[in-house]
């Protein structure tokens, strides 16, 4: 299986609260500029695009869906919330083995962990996911907690 991280884009900052940010002109811009370079460089289209439910991670995985995936089927699942586990965002990769291509569009700290985690086997850091970084992994191992993977790209938001 290949997995697809993508950390939200740039969010606005006023709101009543922080579950209602929605993302900023810059977040949209670098987002869907990040799914047309994965697009252009012909990358493998997600089957699945499975997002936290908060408006800047599925308004993230709105615009790859629209630009990059569009026939991927599309999820919110309350897993991919801030403060969600490690183990429970291995959960639902692990539940999704009839998929080839899985797209997760979520939140830091998390997707850094699960990130540095898959590629090291430790919960140190070893990779940080910017805000519309994109990171693809060839998964090797599904079994909770110790899912792994060997990183084959990773696309920081300096790039587009």
């Amino acid at each position: 299986m290949l997995l697809y991280l993508i950390r939200h884009g740039d969010a606005e900052t006023p709101a009543t609260r922080d579950d209602d940010r929605t993302l900023s002109k810059k977040g949209i811009r670098i987002t869907a500029a990040m799914a047309r370079l994965l697009k252009d460089a012909d990358f493998d289209v997600p089957e699945i695009i499975i997002t936290s439910p908060l408006p800047r991670a599925e308004q993230t995985a709105q615009i790859m869906h629209e630009e990059f995936a569009l026939n991927a089927k599309f999820e919110v699942n309350d897993g991919l919330r801030p403060g969600a586990s490690l183990e429970g965002a291995m959960s639902i990769v692990a539940s999704k083995k009839e998929y080839d291509v899985v797209m997760l569009a979520g939140h830091d700290p998390l997707f850094s962990r699960l990130a540095s985690v898959l590629v090291s086997g430790e919960d140190r850091p070893v990779i940080e996911m910017k805000k519309s970084a994109v990171a693809l992994f060839e998964l090797t191992r599904f079994d909770v907690p110790r899912m792994r993977g060997v990183l084959r790209a990773f696309l920081p938001p300096k790039l587009v």
